[in-house]
């Protein structure tokens, strides 16, 4: 785990300098709990907030609504119920009839409420269901359509109890769901009466925040700061997620919202810049550069579009070095604490709305984004990029026209140049820590030898233009005189692209990946310096699934992680991983094209039986004594979300 927040000394630093808040004896806790589809994870949670003992210094407040049915019988389905305990008991227990947990009006009324019955020396405030970044907001009331809470409605909900409650003062503000650390919403935060936003940049686990651990420590010693609290909550959430799954994918920050007029001014100053680069000659290379941006939540082909900050500052430095310098010093300044697991790249804290997955779906959620009080030119530039990205290539398909040559040999004459200078400059920006300055450096090349394996494309500079990046597609060949038939095995990323030649070349070297002694197909998802996230299709017990599988950096053996189908049929991400366990059934599904019309259909590999310690491998798939036919493929996508595919290369293997 990268540098987590060890609380004594982090918190013995602050009180050092003087900036510990003063001292809190008693707390309200209140807990907007949708329950929706996660209902029984929300009861769990309650479970924990009444196992601690406080002798009322803790007051827990919950409105529990959204879900039609629950595993607690205090609680009733289709229906508004608000509890309150203290001390481990309910004490108080209301009907509030029916209303939808994505309208503001119910938030706004329960908040008021809360501060009102219930003031506190501290008083803390959560929003607690599935989360959806800064498109759909949070909290999807299944008994109203799946209505939500965007952040403009939250806004609204604010001003509605700043209305009612003038002096009403949230300490610490958090969102106990996925996706909504974002820079918007911490943004419009920082408009109203709130010390501290927690929230996650990253999926959560269906565990959740670790409510028995931080509470009991806030139980322990009433007059911990609200600094120290926002550790406890990083660091009980941290520990409890890896101890059920150590593999899992885990961030955890807390925001200063004080601190966020000068992050938003120097955002709003780079964001100008950014809108007019769009307008001029660099759309291609800001589309490029949203590609290599780490996407949390992606899933297949899902995602809500959420990007780090930090790295999203750090990809587009070329454009205005100076204000994106400017934003990432004040960006250090904003968040307090910042966790994360090995597996991710550095995540400054807080994530950021760069539509890519989203980019047709944008304009039904394009209002609950529209924080034009708030952030107007952040806004701006991202309807100005998703309005060049939904006009489309105009029909453009690369490699179309017969410029691409195929080529099975490699023979190069001078080094190839590296597949970082997507801009196609041979230089970029990086960020310097000791100036605190992003400083320009030359790209290094990569030198491949003539004897190497893999495959090459040459694309026209009209070609690269349009051109986002490259995959490269393995199929088996089991075609006969009567049909063509090709098995997909699934595709890589492990491509390289000279960006000054148009040369494309593919890095497979006659190994894939195999699983029960079995060839896949597998997809790479996500990777970065620490690791590479595949996913395989299957049949889980019967249920269709895929393996999600951790390929640590230079490793050629996965570890499976669990089973997830992803996103559900709202769209909304499945919170947790589900575990394997010995005797599980699992079946291999593979894509097959058939015919001259290349149909498609799907077929069951052989059943595979999980045994404890099973692995993903790549293995040299070549047999001399029965070569197999195979094909090979690039796939090249657009800047505008599109793709196509080069001319099939056969060969045996």
């Amino acid at each position: 785990m990268k540098k987590l927040l060890f609380c004594v000394l982090v918190l013995a630093a602050i009180i050092a300098l003087g900036c510990a808040s003063a001292a809190n004896e008693t707390t309200t806790l209140l807990v907007y709990m949708c329950g929706a589809d996660i209902q029984e994870d929300a009861c769990t949670d309650i479970y924990e907030m009444a196992s601690v003992e406080s002798d009322e210094a803790i007051t827990v407040v919950i409105l529990a609504g959204g879900a039609s049915a629950w595993d607690l019988e205090d609680l009733t389905g289709n229906r508004l119920n608000l509890l309150v305990i203290q001390d481990g008991y309910i004490v108080d227990q209301e009907d509030w009839g029916r209303a939808s947990m994505g309208n503001a009006e119910t938030l706004a009324k329960f908040l008021q409420y809360g501060v009102t019955n219930y003031p506190a020396d501290r008083t803390v405030a959560v929003l607690w269901n599935h989360g959806a970044g800064s498109e759909a907001g949070i909290c999807f009331d299944e008994t109203a359509n799946d209505d939500s809470l965007g952040i403009v409605e939250i806004d609204s909900a604010l001003q509605s109890l700043r209305k009612a409650v003038p002096d009403y003062y949230f300490n610490i503000f958090g969102c106990d769901a996925c996706m909504m650390g974002t820079y918007e919403m911490a943004a419009m935060l920082a408009g109203h009466s709130i010390g501290y936003f927690v929230a996650s940049e990253e999926l959560e686990p269906y565990l959740g925040w670790y409510y028995e651990g931080w509470l009991s420590m806030l139980a322990d010693d009433p007059s911990l700061t609200d600094e120290e609290i926002c550790a406890a909550i990083i660091e009980t959430y941290m520990e409890a997620g890896l101890a059920d799954t150590p593999d899992d994918y885990l961030t955890l920050s807390a925001v200063n919202l004080s601190n966020m007029g000068d992050l938003k001014a120097s955002m709003e100053k780079f964001a100008s810049v950014m809108a007019g680069q769009i307008q001029g000659d660099n759309f291609s290379a800001i589309r490029r550069g949203r590609s290599r941006l780490y996407t949390f939540g992606s899933f297949d082909d899902g995602s809500w579009d959420m990007v780090d900050l930090g790295a999203a500052l750090d990809v587009y430095a070329q454009f205005d070095p100076e204000n994106a310098a400017e934003a990432k010093r004040c960006l250090s300044k904003t968040v307090l604490y910042s966790s994360q697991t090995d597996n991710l790249d550095t995540c400054c804290g807080l994530s950021i709305l760069i539509p890519q997955d989203t980019t047709y779906e944008f304009d039904d959620y394009r209002d609950e984004f529209s924080l034009t009080d708030v952030i107007p030119n952040w806004v701006d530039f991202v309807n100005d990029y998703v309005e060049k990205l939904q006009g489309g290539s105009g029909g453009y398909q690369i490699c179309s026209t017969g410029a691409c040559q195929i080529s099975t040999d490699l023979w190069f004459d001078e080094p190839f140049s590296s597949v970082y200078s997507w801009g196609g400059y041979g230089t970029t920006w990086g960020w310097d820590d000791d100036t605190e300055t992003y400083e320009e450096y030359q790209e290094p090349e990569i030198a491949i030898g003539n004897t190497d394996q893999g495959f090459t494309a040459t694309l026209s500079q009209e070609d690269l233009s349009y051109l986002d990046y490259v995959e490269g597609m393995l199929l088996m060949d089991l075609s006969d005189d009567d049909m063509d038939a090709y098995v997909d095995l699934g595709l890589s990323r492990s491509n390289l692209i000279n960006w000054q030649t148009g040369t494309v070349v593919s890095l497979f070297d006659g190994s894939w990946p195999t699983f029960g002694g079995q060839l896949v197909p597998m997809y790479d998802q996500t990777s970065n310096e620490n690791s590479r996230r595949s996913l395989i299709p299957v049949k889980l017990n019967g249920q269709y699934t895929y393996l999600v599988v951790v390929f640590p950096a230079g490793s050629t053996e996965g570890r499976v992680i669990g089973a997830n189908v992803g996103y559900d049929e709202n769209g909304l991400p499945i919170r947790s991983v589900t575990k394997l366990k010995a005797g599980d059934e699992i079946i291999p599904v593979y894509t097959m094209y058939y015919g001259d019309n290349l149909d498609e259909m799907e077929f069951d590999g052989d059943p595979i039986t999980w045994q404890e310690g099973m692995t993903v491998t790549y293995e040299d798939i070549s047999d001399e004594d029965e070569p197999m036919g195979m094909v090979f493929c690039f796939v090249f996508n657009d800047i505008f979300g599109e793709d196509s595919m080069s001319d099939f290369i056969f060969f045996e293997i």
